[in-house]
């Protein structure tokens, strides 16, 4: 996963070269994983075990469109979102990464949200 995000990158900056200084935004979500288990508990538990360690978390709970996303800031500016969707009538969840920084979760986040679903 860390190489393909390096060899994203190198695309981007290459593509900013050629077309001019436009501003690039990572806006789109990518889809990291499907887990087992409903995805508000999920989302709960990922929650719990990021704020031990990082304090700057806020936790939005979609109920409408049957999702809950944790936005980790950094220096009181959004870093990247990791939202869980609700996926198989809520047996399983969908979960998803974005950014409005180009900076993605760690990998010690993701192990988080799949060690809730183990």
């Amino acid at each position: 996963m860390k190489a393909s995000c390096v060899a994203l990158l190198t695309s981007l900056i290459i593509l900013v070269g050629c077309v001019g200084p436009i501003q690039l935004v990572f806006r789109n979500p990518m889809v990291v994983d499907h887990l087992d288990g409903n995805y508000q508990r999920l989302a709960s538990c990922t929650y719990e075990q990021l704020a031990r360690r990082q304090g700057q978390l806020t936790k939005t709970d979609l109920r409408e469109q049957r999702t809950v996303t944790i936005a980790l800031t950094k220096a009181q500016e959004p870093h990247c979102e990791l939202s869980f969707i609700s996926e198989d009538g809520g047996r399983q969840t969908g979960l998803e990464v974005a950014s409005a920084s180009g900076s993605f979760p760690s990998e010690h986040a993701l192990a988080l949200a799949r060690a809730c679903a183990a």
